[in-house]
């Protein structure tokens, strides 16, 4: 009997995410993202529901479960997205990083991601989740640390010889300030971006021949 109850458990698929197909899939799904956005900034990501964020998007239960059978894949998703617009605006600093020091990058990527978290102040509840899959955490990280790398890489005395290992700094500090701004302790005190900001332009300044 326990042989057929485990085999049973096994073969029961995961539930996925409905990818949309047409474009008012896409623009349902969007209005579902904003929505989910705005209730587990409210409400924190634990005590957020699936019936408060489909009511936030002035949505049924049912269209909402169609997209995203779990509160975790919805969180997912939306993690994706923003985790997206952060690698967007990293792109989008390599042309202004050539010639820079890599001090002065470094200060342009604490401010890209300042202006980040206020577009979108869902993130720092995001990223504490405790169920974020291993793996694909462990992706997002290699994709941003190569998107530090690359700017760094136009740093203006160059830094080579410790790109690899100034990179894993700089990515270990956005994650303090990440965590920082959804803890409530520490959430809004600008002292502490400061702080690690200038232990940042120390470090970047002694990796420069």
């Amino acid at each position: 009997m326990k042989n057929m109850r485990d085999a049973s458990q096994k073969s029961s698929p995961e539930p996925q995410t409905r990818l949309p197909k047409r474009q008012r899939g896409h623009e349902r799904v969007a209005v579902l993202l904003e929505a989910a956005a705005k209730v587990f900034l409210e409400k924190g990501y634990d005590a957020a529901t699936m019936t408060e964020i489909a009511a936030a998007a002035n949505s049924s239960i049912g269209s909402l479960y169609q997209f995203f059978p779990t509160k975790l894949l919805l969180a997912e998703a939306l993690h994706i997205d923003r985790l997206q617009h952060f690698n967007a605006a990293l792109a989008a600093l390599e042309d202004e990083s050539a010639g820079k020091t890599a001090a002065e990058i470094g200060d342009a990527v604490f401010t890209r991601l300042g202006r980040f978290i206020e577009e979108f102040p869902e993130f720092p509840v995001l990223a504490a989740r405790r169920d974020i899959p291993k793996e694909r955490k462990a992706r997002s990280r290699a994709e941003m640390r190569a998107s530090i790398v690359a700017l760094l890489r136009k740093a203006n005395p160059s830094v080579e010889p410790d790109v690899d290992l100034l990179a894993a700094l700089i990515l270990e500090l956005l994650r303090i300030v990440v965590a920082a701004a959804y803890d409530p302790d520490s959430a809004g005190d600008p002292r502490l971006v400061t702080e690690l900001r200038r232990m940042l332009r120390r470090r970047l300044e002694e990796a420069t021949p």
